[in-house]
């Protein structure tokens, strides 16, 4: 009976957070300039269980790691809350699959998983769209990105600008003459270095706090952690702590 109930309170919890999705179908844009910290950019953009990093300032201070974005010069490719959601959902899904009670709250995942996961979206300085090199998926012996190390130290990820290609008024495409974006990718496996990427694309760029820069993950396709695997097997490895679920 309790894991009925416990499954119907979170059945409520991601039906709220639902309304994230459809209230935000992209990240949008936002202002380039911001007169304040990254962590207080993210604060302004969190006033309302319906706002776009309300969850991700929570985890942020949940696994140590606000006064790195208050004080320390860094780029943040900042994860939107759907993104968190859905990894979450997929903890949820292997708990009930596996006859565990699922939870209502990211606190039944232990901090250190969500400090592990969260720094691999921090890289040290300041880094714009310019900054980044060329990145084709599909030519990377040419445009190959460039690995940067994150705050985990374990897991760095490749970042690149895509240039889309440009179609003119008679279907003719033009390779590389159109928009540019930015891609962040995780490698699984360094022995094979150009196999398996998991990508995601970032739909909001340049956005500059005073000590660094943000650029916003689109997060119609992207779990938090790259792979929801890793972070379900992380999570179940570290223990789920269900008193702080309940809380």
């Amino acid at each position: 009976m309790r894991k009925i109930l416990l499954y119907m309170s979170v059945i409520g919890f991601f039906l709220a957070s639902c309304q994230k999705d459809n209230y935000y179908q992209d990240s949008g844009t936002h202002k380039a300039e911001f007169d304040g910290t990254i962590m207080q950019y993210l604060d302004s953009k969190a006033k309302r269980p319906i706002d776009l990093f309300d969850t991700l300032v929570q985890v942020i201070r949940y696994a140590g790691l606000e006064e790195v974005l208050d004080k320390e010069r860094v780029t943040f490719f900042a994860v939107p809350d759907p993104s968190i959601i859905r990894s979450m959902r997929s903890l949820n899904s292997y708990l009930y699959l596996t006859g565990q009670d699922t939870v209502k709250s990211f606190k039944a995942v232990k901090p250190e998983v969500w400090k592990y996961y969260l720094s691999q979206y921090i890289v040290k300085g300041d880094y714009g769209l310019i900054d980044f090199p060329q990145v084709d998926t599909l030519a990377l012996y040419a445009f190959p990105g460039q690995l940067y190390q994150s705050y985990n130290t374990k897991e760095p990820i490749n970042v690149g600008v895509v240039y889309h290609d440009l179609e003119n008024e008679g279907g003719i495409k033009i390779p590389y003459k159109g928009q540019r974006q930015i891609l962040i990718s995780y490698i699984p496996d360094f022995a094979e270095p150009k196999k398996g990427w998991v990508n995601a694309f970032i739909s909001s760029s340049n956005i500059k706090p005073l000590n660094g820069r943000v650029h916003v993950i689109n997060y119609n396709k992207h779990g938090f952690g790259f792979d929801a695997y890793r972070f379900v097997q992380m999570a179940i490895e570290k223990g789920i702590d269900y008193q702080a679920s309940d809380k």
